[in-house]
């Protein structure tokens, strides 16, 4: 991971805890738990809900086809800035679209894209954050935007916000990243 990355992460989280989660980014080792549930088809679409430094982003742009698309919210504008930069080559080719908003816009964001209901969404967010009605707002973007076979998967550090998780979605826990500081836990998540 680069290190102006991770230095502009600790800055972001220092000036806002509450919409960054963590003061340190996550590791590789979760952005690779994160992505063992997700099976590889040519031309599906990943949508990334708080693309922090990249980690995720990386790790799916390595593993997933070219014909792939990965469309990536942060709406960090810092943090936005870096990822633009790092990610500049696959924005120019079409594999990747950057979108600085708040993730509750996804669908608006998708059919401005004209991009059906995709496989996959990646979260990072820190949903034990959000108020009741700001996560019922995300949630309800995540279904609306998500084939009816596709998954939502979402880390936490900690287990606050599994009742209201499973209020809206077919969850289990699916692992434990002790290799992260701080350790998260892993949700996959279905429509019900």
């Amino acid at each position: 991971m680069c290190t102006t990355m991770s230095l502009t992460f600790v800055k972001e989280a220092l000036k806002n805890w509450k919409t960054q989660g963590s003061l340190l980014p996550s590791t590789s080792a979760l952005s690779r738990r994160m992505l063992e549930p997700l099976k590889v088809s040519p031309g599906m679409t990943i949508v990334e809900l708080g693309a922090g430094t990249g980690i995720i982003t990386k790790q799916i742009l390595s593993k997933f086809p070219e014909d792939c698309r990965l469309i990536v919210f942060e709406n960090n504008r810092n943090l936005a800035k870096r990822l633009r930069q790092d990610l500049q080559t696959n924005i120019r080719r079409g594999r990747v679209f950057l979108i600085e908003d708040d993730a509750a816009k996804l669908p608006l964001h998708l059919k401005s894209l004209n991009i059906p209901p995709v496989h996959y969404v990646i979260s990072g967010l820190p949903i034990a954050n959000f108020d009741h009605a700001g996560r019922e707002r995300l949630f309800r973007a995540i279904t609306e935007s998500m084939r009816d076979d596709g998954a939502y998967i979402q880390f936490q550090y900690l287990l606050t916000s599994w009742l209201h998780v499973r209020r809206s979605f077919k969850a289990k826990i699916i692992g434990l990243e002790l290799r992260n500081f701080p350790p998260a836990f892993i949700y996959k998540c279905r429509k019900k």
